[in-house]
C-alpha cells in the first residue's frame, strides 16, 4: 500500500545521497515537492500517481544538485545562518539599549513589565517566523513579485514607525515611562515585518522556480 510520507522520506534520502546535504535546501525541495503533489491531487490524480508525477516534474536528483550548485543553492544554509546572526545582533543591540533606557528613566513596575512583554513579543515573533516561516509563506515564482515583496518588506517597518511617530504619538500626552512603553510595542511590527518579508524571499530563492 502506498505511503506518501515514507515515499517522500525515501525521496529525501535519495537527494541526500546524491550530494544535496544542506537541511535548508532539502527542506526547500521537499516543500516544493509537496506543493506539486497537492496541486496534482487537487486536479484529480491519486496520491501514488501524483507523487510519481511530482518527482518527475521536479527533476532527477543529479540535475537538481547541479542546478542548486550553479545557482548558489548549496550556500542557502550558510547565507541563512549569516542573516540569522545579523538579525540576532540587531535584536540584541536593540534589546540592550532598551533595557539601559528603562533603567535610566526609572520606569514604574507596571511600565517595566509592559516593556519587557514587548521585548518578549518581538524576540519570540522573530524567532517563530525564522523557525517556521518556510512552511507558512507561499513560494513566489515571479521575479517581479519577489522584488515587490522585498521592497515592501524593507520599507514596511519604517513606514509603520513613521506613521506611529507622526500620527499616533502626537494624540497622547505621554509621561516618559508611558512613552517608553508605547515605543517598545511600536518596535514589534517595525522589526517583525521586514524579518517576515526577508524570510519569504529566502524561501522563494528556488532555482527550480521559473522566472517571470
Amino acid at each position: 500500500m502506498f505511503d506518501l510520507e515514507e515515499s517522500v522520506a525515501e525521496w529525501r534520502r535519495q537527494m541526500l545521497a546524491t550530494g544535496i546535504r544542506s537541511p535548508v535546501t532539502l527542506d526547500e525541495l521537499e516543500l516544493h515537492l509537496r506543493e506539486e503533489i497537492e496541486r496534482l491531487t487537487q486536479s484529480g490524480l491519486g496520491e501514488p500517481a501524483a507523487f510519481t508525477t511530482a518527482v518527475k516534474n521536479l527533476g532527477p536528483a543529479q540535475a537538481l544538485r547541479d542546478e542548486f550548485a550553479n545557482a548558489g543553492g548549496m550556500n542557502l544554509m550558510k547565507r541563512k545562518k549569516l542573516a540569522g546572526f545579523f538579525n540576532a545582533a540587531v535584536l540584541g543591540i536593540y534589546t540592550l539599549a532598551s533595557i539601559c533606557a528603562m533603567f535610566k528613566y526609572r520606569l514604574s513596575a507596571g511600565e517595566w513589565l509592559s516593556c519587557l512583554a514587548a521585548q518578549a513579543a518581538l524576540l519570540s515573533g522573530c524567532y517563530l517566523i525564522w523557525r517556521y516561516g518556510a512552511r507558512i509563506f507561499p513560494l513566489i515564482r515571479s521575479r517581479r513579485l519577489q522584488s515587490a515583496v522585498g521592497l515592501l518588506g524593507g520599507i514596511s517597518g519604517a513606514v509603520w514607525f513613521i506613521a506611529f511617530a507622526n500620527w499616533i504619538l502626537p494624540r497622547f500626552n505621554f509621561t516618559t515611562g508611558q512613552l517608553m512603553v508605547a515605543l517598545s510595542w511600536a518596535m514589534v511590527p517595525t522589526l517583525v515585518l521586514p524579518t517576515a518579508a526577508f524570510l519569504m524571499l529566502e524561501k522563494s530563492e528556488d532555482p527550480t522556480a521559473a522566472a517571470v
